[in-house]
């Protein structure tokens, strides 16, 4: 019984460090550092507005559903496990979720910007930073001792 409720800590501690290593740098673009929670609620990056006579140029990251389902789930997940106790099952699914979301987050962020009112986006070779690789390896800590308590339990 001892390992089961230590499965359950690893995987509840697993769930909360993937949203903590949303306050470190989460993706790099040429010497850019953008942490995890820029990404997830968006940051402006430049806005050329001479004489505050109206914006030129700018450019931002906009919000992010999918960060904030692949920092949020795994979250979700580790507090379903620590709550309610037959929750195994749904706390597996969103972990493996969390999990992968987290990996494509590079892929499915983009850059848009504004010249003269029109609007576009741009898709930026994204590398990953430490916060990101930590919020990965959290949540697949998370995903397998769920898997594991899924596997175990009599």
């Amino acid at each position: 019984m001892k390992s089961f409720d230590i499965k359950r800590s690893i995987a509840f501690i697993s769930g909360i460090l993937v949203v903590l290593f949303a306050l470190l740098p989460a993706l790099q673009y040429e010497n850019l550092d953008y942490t995890g929670y820029e990404i997830l609620l968006g940051k402006e990056l430049f806005d050329i507005n001479p004489f505050d006579l109206g914006s030129i140029a700018s450019a931002y990251l906009p919000f992010s559903i999918w960060a904030l389902f692949a920092y949020t789930l795994p979250l979700i997940a580790a507090i379903l496990l620590f709550t309610i106790k037959k929750s195994v099952m749904i706390s597996v699914v969103l972990f493996i979720t969390g999990f992968f979301l987290l990996i494509t987050v590079p892929n499915n962020i983009e850059i848009v910007y504004v010249v003269a009112g029109i609007e576009n986006t741009t898709e930026v070779d994204w590398t990953f930073g430490l916060g990101l690789i930590g919020s990965i390896v959290s949540a697949g800590i998370g995903t397998l001792m769920s898997v594991l308590m899924l596997t175990t339990k009599s």
